[in-house]
């Protein structure tokens, strides 16, 4: 591996340590229970920032902001949660990514407009996914139901099936790697984007240091559009810092293929 390789991989892993972020749902599908919230269950702690009652109007401008706050604080939680449904919790063990295919509908992440934002718990061992839908009603953010579907019923079904391979069969993922890899990233001499090709090995260097996606991958549903069958692209994000790996996909020659990573 040349030294430039090995200087941009470490920005690359060191990056995204902390993108191994506050993720992994409750595998519960929302039965009807008691809505206290049992904080030594669920392993939060109050944060100081909630011991008042006053919570900023900014809290609810912004879903990736709501979700961070929803995620940290018990009693915001519960007060968050339609009556009867488990809340939405993440860890640090799990992957929070976005499934997209055009770059322009990154920008509902920062919409205050939207309304509707759908977290997707991608369950690998039942082909299965959990929907927590959180509403905005009077400038406010609430999980508001929770639903289930099979993999096979959504948009995304051909490329999910692919992906739980990709993440399990180390062999299978070797294959589906385009050789040349490409990897572009913002260089501060050059003060642009450059492009530079990454070998299989080096790629997995890094693959070895992204966050577990084994179990369950947490998906974000902003509202944006899925049409292509043969282009996808998944953002690998930590919600707190904005660190951030995109992973771009291809379908062709009837089998997907990842062909570029972007930082």
């Amino acid at each position: 591996m040349n030294r430039s390789c090995v200087y941009i991989l470490s920005l690359l892993i060191f990056g995204l340590m902390p993108v191994s972020c506050r993720m992994g749902a409750d595998d519960t599908t929302g039965e009807t229970e008691n809505d206290s919230v049992d904080t030594d269950t669920l392993g939060l702690e109050p944060l100081d920032l909630f011991e008042e009652e006053t919570i900023p109007d900014a809290a609810d401008e912004l879903f990736d902001d709501f979700l961070y706050l929803y995620t940290s604080n018990v009693d915001f939680m519960r007060q968050r949660t339609a009556r009867g449904l488990h809340p939405f919790t993440m860890n640090d063990e799990r992957a929070l990514a976005v499934i997209y295919e055009r770059e322009e509908d990154l920008l509902l992440q920062k919409d205050t407009a939207v309304a509707h934002v759908v977290m997707e718990q991608i369950v690998w061992d039942t082909d299965s996914i959990h929907l927590f839908n959180f509403n905005k009603t009077d400038g406010r953010w609430l999980l508001s139901s929770v639903d289930g579907v099979d993999i096979s019923n959504t948009p995304n079904a051909s490329f999910l099936v692919f992906l739980h391979d990709f993440i399990s069969d180390s062999l299978y993922r070797q294959e589906s790697v385009h050789d040349p890899l490409i990897m572009t990233f913002y260089s501060e001499e050059d003060e642009a984007m450059v492009e530079q090709e990454m070998t299989r090995g080096d790629w997995n260097e890094l693959y070895a240091e992204l966050p577990d996606m084994s179990e369950t991958i947490l998906n974000i549903d902003y509202g944006q559009s899925l049409f292509s069958m043969n282009r996808k692209s998944m953002q690998l994000q930590e919600l707190s810092s904005g660190l951030f790996l995109k992973l771009h996909f291809d379908f062709s020659d009837g089998h997907w293929q990842l062909f570029k990573i972007e930082n």
